[in-house]
């Protein structure tokens, strides 16, 4: 028996289908900040301050502890760094772009 899933947080959840995307949409947004953050090779305290976030949740945030965080608050985070998400749909697709609305302070 193969089982096959799109999303990693399906398993266990397919009868809670949007919860398991909050989950990924979760996930993807801290691995995005986790490497902006090691590619800045930013100490934690730094990471907070450009952030908005503590030490300790730059701690959680790099250490994958996802039920610490709320979409809402990653995406203010990314916004803290000029960076905003810009859906777009066309023709049945959807489609996100990410756009940095001023320069990235580092």
């Amino acid at each position: 028996m193969t089982l096959k899933y799109n999303n990693i947080f399906s398993v266990g959840l397919e009868d809670k289908p949007e919860e398991a995307l909050e989950l990924q949409t979760r996930s993807d947004l801290m691995l995005v900040l986790k490497n902006i953050i090691a590619e800045k090779r930013w100490p934690q305290k730094t990471a907070g301050e450009k952030l908005g976030l503590t030490q300790p949740q730059v701690s959680d945030l790099v250490n994958g502890r996802i039920e610490k965080f709320r979409s809402d608050r990653l995406l203010k985070c990314l916004g803290q760094l000029g960076f905003v998400l810009r859906p777009k749909y066309e023709k049945q697709t959807l489609r996100v772009d990410v756009v940095q609305q001023t320069k990235m302070p580092c």
